[in-house]
């Protein structure tokens, strides 16, 4: 038992305030006791940069600990880095991201998985080499829609289009195949041509 305490105490650490002054090819930090190379304690996560204000943890093993970085001196970006994969839960309530100007999300894989899904956005750019999506029913509601593409091609089994008021195509060619019936039915249709109007079939009633 008095071994145990004796150990406790020869390791028993101290703590030091220390400034950065080199953070390339390891951590080294000066103190009142010196120039000390040190690492970056777990529960660390700002990455300290040359000229921070640090609290250290110095044990008389030789052991040199950054516990936490107490003040920048230089205004910039703080990066909370670790080591390994990172998790963040929240047991038995939200959790919730908030930047007052901009949200970057960059990563070579991202992946997201919820029961219910809500974006509000006052405008959305997407770009990407391939989209794909795999859907049981979609309900999109738009005050206006303007889509260009290269090419669009869409297969579905039924397809119904229903347009209340007025609709346009326009195309410098149109071929339309169908296989077994096709009806056109309107109160009046009109069909306009510079040059030929050709019927064919074996059987044509008019009228």
């Amino acid at each position: 038992m008095n071994n145990l305490a004796r150990k406790h105490e020869t390791l028993a650490p101290q703590l030091e305030y220390g400034r950065v002054i080199l953070v390339d090819g390891g951590l080294v930090v000066e103190s009142s006791l010196g120039e000390l190379e040190a690492q970056k304690a777990v529960s660390c996560l700002v990455c300290p940069e040359v000229g921070d204000s640090v609290l250290l943890s110095v044990d008389t093993q030789g052991g040199v600990w950054i516990l936490s970085v107490l003040s920048r001196a230089e205004a910039g970006p703080t990066a909370l880095e670790v080591e390994g994969d990172l998790t963040l839960r929240s047991k038995n309530g939200s959790l919730t991201f908030a930047a007052d100007e901009e949200l970057t999300c960059i990563s070579s894989k991202a992946a997201l998985h919820s029961d219910e899904v809500e974006i509000s956005a006052g405008k959305v750019s997407l770009t990407s080499r391939l989209f794909s999506s795999n859907v049981e029913r979609v309900k999109k509601v738009a005050g206006n829609v303007d889509e260009i593409s290269r090419e669009f091609t869409r297969r579905v089994v039924n397809y119904f289009r229903f347009t209340k008021e007025h609709e346009d195509c326009q195309a410098e060619s149109r071929r339309q195949l169908v296989d077994e019936t096709l009806t056109i039915q309107s109160k009046n249709t009109m069909i306009v041509s510079e040059e030929h109007v050709k019927i064919d079939g074996e059987l044509i009633h008019m009228g």
